[in-house]
Order: C-alpha cells, then sequence, then structure tokens
C-alpha cells in the first residue's frame, strides 16, 4: 500500500507503508530542522534526524567510539597510504530497494565541491587530489578531482599527501550517498517527505513544520537490529518542558537538556553522564576593529576568567585550557593567555584604543542556558575588568548560526563538537582550509603545524605539533581562547535498551528496543 498526496503543488508518491508493530519510540528535538539536506545545509540541530536517516562507508561504534565498516565493506590503503580503495556491501540498499552504488558517493563528494555548494564542511575533503582547485574553480573538470568509480562496488580516491586514516572523515554526514537522480527529478524538494530516499535504518516519513518529524524503520536496510518501527521528534519544547513530558512518559528519552535542571528534577534517579567531544571557545574576528589590534585581543582574553563565568555549580561545564579535549592527542597543557588584570590593561594601553562610552563590543551569543547566563557573566567581567561596554546579540539556534556565518561581530561564543574523531578536527576550522573561517584568521605557520601533527609518526611528537598550533591560536596571535568542555546528562526510559550516544551527543537508535 502507498499514499499520494499533494506539496507544493506537485502530487508526490509516497514510499511504501512499512507494516506498522506498534513500537513508538518519542523524543525532543531542539529546534526545527533548517534543512535535511546532509550534503549541504545542516547542522547540529538537524544531526539526530540525519545520523538516524543514513551512513557512510564507515562509521563510529557508539558504545566505545571505535571506526567500523558500514555501507563499506573493506578499505585497501597504498604503501605510501595516498590511495584508498573502498569495497562497498553489495547487500547495501536504498529505502526504495536500489543498491547504493560507489557512484552514489562520488556524486555526493563532486557536488559537496561544487563551487555552488553551500556546506561549511567541504574542506573534509580538500585532502583529496584537485579537490580543493577544483572548489576554488582554478580546475573545472570534475573528472581530475581524485575520485574514481572503478565498478558498482569499488571507490578509489587518490590523496595529495599521505594519510593513514583518511576513512575515518566518511563517517561525517556531509560525505554520505546521495541520489543524483532524485536531486535531477526534485531539485532542491529531494529531501522532503514522501521524496527523501535514505541509506539508514530509517526513513522520513512526514515532517509538520514547526512540531515533529516522523521516521520509519527501513525495510531495505540489511543490518536493522531495532523493534522500533517509528521515531517521532517533538520540535521546540523549553528544556522544563521537555523535563515535564519525560516525567509524564510523552519522551522516552531526553538528553541536552541542562544538567543542572536534570539533577535538580530528578535528585533520587540514576542519571547518565557521558563526555562529549566538544569544547565552548570565544572567537575574536580578527578583521574587525577593535580586533584587528593584537595587543587590544590580547587585553581583551586576559581581563576574563573562564572558571568564573560558571553560573552557580554548573555540573554540564568543565573549564577547559586547550582547543582539544582530552583524551585527545594535544589536550595536554595550556593554550590560552592567563587570567591578568594588569597586563590586560597594560596591552589596551598599548593598542591606543580608547575605551569609553563610544565604543562598544558586540558579542554573538546562543539564547539557551546555560550559555546566555555565560554571556552575562563576559559582559560584566569586561566591564568590571577594563571599563569595556558590551552589547549581547542572543538569538535562537537557527538565527544564532544565520548572524555567525555573516562575520558581523567583533565576538563570538562559538561551540565546535568534533564531526570526525581526530585532534586536527578541533583545529582546521580555523585554518585556511576552512570554508569559512569566522575569525578570518590565516597564518601559514598554523596550518604548517596541523600539518606537520598529521604526518608525526609517534604520538607525542603529534601532540606537541597540536599544541604548538593551539598556542598560536589562543597565545601568540589571540584570536580565541578554550572556556570549557562539556559533559552531557541523559535520561532514558527503563523499557527502552540499546539506545548509544556518540562523540557529538546524540542518539543512535539502529539497536534501540522497546
Amino acid at each position: 500500500m502507498s499514499l499520494v498526496f499533494r506539496w507544493s503543488g506537485l502530487w508526490l508518491l509516497a514510499l511504501p507503508m512499512i507494516p506498522s508493530f506498534g513500537k513508538t519510540l518519542t523524543l525532543p528535538l531542539a529546534d526545527a530542522p533548517v534543512s535535511l539536506d546532509w550534503n549541504g545545509l545542516s547542522t547540529m540541530i538537524e544531526a539526530p534526524i540525519i545520523l538516524n536517516l543514513n551512513e557512510g562507508l564507515f562509521d563510529y561504534d557508539p558504545l566505545n567510539r571505535t571506526l567500523v565498516p558500514a555501507i563499506a565493506e573493506s578499505v585497501t590503503k597504498s604503501p605510501d597510504l595516498k590511495e584508498y580503495t573502498f569495497k562497498i556491501r553489495k547487500d547495501a540498499k536504498w529505502s526504495d530497494g536500489r543498491p547504493i552504488l560507489a557512484g552514489d558517493f562520488a556524486d555526493a563528494w563532486i557536488k559537496l565541491l561544487s563551487p555552488q555548494s553551500v556546506s561549511i564542511y567541504i574542506y573534509y575533503l580538500f585532502d583529496i587530489e584537485n579537490a580543493k582547485e577544483f572548489n576554488s574553480k582554478e580546475l573545472l573538470d570534475p573528472a581530475r578531482v581524485g575520485i574514481s568509480v572503478i565498478d558498482d562496488h569499488t571507490l578509489k580516491i587518490q590523496l595529495k599527501h599521505a594519510h593513514s586514516n583518511w576513512e575515518r572523515n566518511t563517517a561525517f554526514w556531509p560525505l554520505f550517498p546521495i541520489r543524483k537522480d532524485q536531486i535531477e527529478k526534485f531539485g532542491s524538494n529531494w529531501w522532503r517527505a514522501g521524496v527523501m530516499i535514505s541509506s539508514g535504518p530509517f526513513v522520513l516519513h512526514s515532517y509538520e513544520a514547526g512540531k515533529s518529524v516522523v521516521l520509519k524503520r527501513n525495510p531495505h536496510y540489511a543490518k536493522i537490529a531495532t523493534d522500533i518501527d517509528r521515531v517521532e521528534f517533538k520540535i521546540g519544547s523549553p528544556p522544563e518542558e521537555i523535563v515535564k513530558k519525560f516525567k509524564s512518559g510523552a519522551f522516552d528519552l531526553i538528553w541536552g537538556v541542562p544538567t543542572d535542571l536534570l539533577h535538580k528534577e530528578f535528585a533520587e534517579t540514576e542519571i547518565g553522564n557521558s563526555e562529549i567531544l566538544r569544547v565552548h571557545l570565544l572567537a575574536l574576528n580578527s578583521t574587525k576593529f577593535p580586533m584587528n589590534d593584537p595587543e587590544f585581543r590580547k587585553g581583551f582574553l586576559q581581563a576574563i576568567s573562564p572558571e568564573d563565568l560558571l553560573p552557580g555549580h554548573s555540573k554540564q561545564l568543565i573549564p577547559q585550557k586547550t582547543f582539544i579535549p582530552p583524551p585527545m592527542n594535544g589536550s595536554t597543557g595550556s593554550a590560552r593567555l592567563p587570567f591578568d588584570i594588569k597586563q590586560a590593561r597594560a596591552h589596551i594601553k598599548k593598542s591606543g584604543v580608547l575605551i569609553g562610552p563610544k565604543l562598544k563590543i558586540r558579542i554573538l551569543t546562543i539564547l539557551i542556558e546555560p550559555f546566555y547566563s555565560i554571556a552575562r557573566n563576559l559582559q560584566n567581567q569586561l566591564l568590571q575588568n577594563l571599563g569595556l561596554e558590551v552589547e549581547l546579540a542572543a538569538h535562537q539556534s537557527k538565527d544564532y548560526t544565520a548572524y555567525m556565518n555573516l562575520g558581523d561581530y567583533a565576538a563570538t561564543l562559538i561551540t565546535w563538537t568534533a564531526k570526525v574523531l581526530s585532534s586536527q578536527d578541533f583545529l582546521l576550522p580555523y585554518s585556511r582550509e576552512a570554508t569559512y573561517n569566522r575569525m578570518n584568521y590565516s597564518n601559514s605557520l598554523f596550518d604548517q603545524r596541523i600539518f606537520e601533527g598529521l604526518q608525526a609518526k609517534e604520538s607525542r611528537d603529534a601532540g606537541l605539533k597540536f599544541l604548538e598550533a593551539q598556542r598560536l591560536l589562543g597565545v601568540e596571535d589571540a584570536v580565541a581562547t578554550p572556556l570549557f568542555r562539556e559533559q552531557a546528562s541523559t535520561l532514558i526510559s527503563p523499557s527502552i535498551k540499546f539506545i548509544y550516544f556518540n562523540h557529538m551527543g546524540i542518539p543512535i537508535l539502529k539497536k534501540a528496543t522497546h
């Protein structure tokens, strides 16, 4: 049985209805999705949906965070570590039953690299021969990019330099396969409910704007282990309401709610805690007055005491001195300027920038707790320590992301979550390789230290190079400072088993049982 419905003036044929076994999982979603186009515009808001709809060549086992084959059967690497050959499982199928082919990955990666691409994650492919040149229009022929389809189930890539574990990039959603035929047929509507064809354990069933997103089990997913037939994401409830709904049984699990609120409401309940590979930092726009003066930047950052920014006794955030969180390589040491009001004022004086009523610093932040309280505390510190007036621009998730991409603020409170389990994932967003470098930062030595860390044969040497890169960012050039790393608290109904949270703090549902 199938459904036919009308959307945007078009009659569309929905995917075949999956027989219902009556088991539904209901969970909150912080905000309405901007787009479910995983190859283009997508953010952490959409991640819980996208990561349960689709897979890449490789994936991270959320239980132990080890890299495992997903759509790939295997990968073979050349002795010089510049050529990777992926074999694709022959039982891997799209949700419409068509086999997933090597060309579906090639199509996705060329689309991502297109000069017309709007993704901020293009640089995850820049290790590939001629990828950056194609994206920048220095090279116009996509056939010259080092991505080759050998046959339906064999994909080969040629890298510019040796890389010992490049396959981990394929676990990140922009590198998931796409269906070029669907995009050609439906254009920008290819990811809509009733049209989208997915490669993972679930398929998009419906999306009611601002209210809910519903997934159904993908009957063609070969590795299905869940007995959950239906997943419903309820959109936009505030944290207090999410907690209330979990208490009443309306939600089967909750995560991403302020930890302090959970501990207050569930004092006698065992709350699950796990480290998210996430760092919160303050980034300065190095081309915008007065942050274009390095002495002013140093004074600004040295007037901030991160430990005193935390509201009350926060259990969610832990002060952090490096841009790379533990236990990852490069997380030992310090990459931030020490809090010192006397030195801060000396740097400001040396910059020649006059602090007074005419100078106002605008800081962009997200309007959720505890982060808004952190921004308020930052505002108060700068006024007290430097006499500097700070104006806060606080926005909800979607608007915050849009404003952040405009780069119109002197400083931004940023959260960076590891998309790939690697130390350089926390550094590359600030390199010249990054598609959107929100600090407008450019230092060839910074880029060189990252590359040297990647090429280092010993773990200790790699860690030292990564720390040197971080010190350039946070101390010598003073364009950013790390503030906190994050611990996530989760609550899951006792009747739900085998839900795991990955390194981004996203619930992975493909093994869940009710």
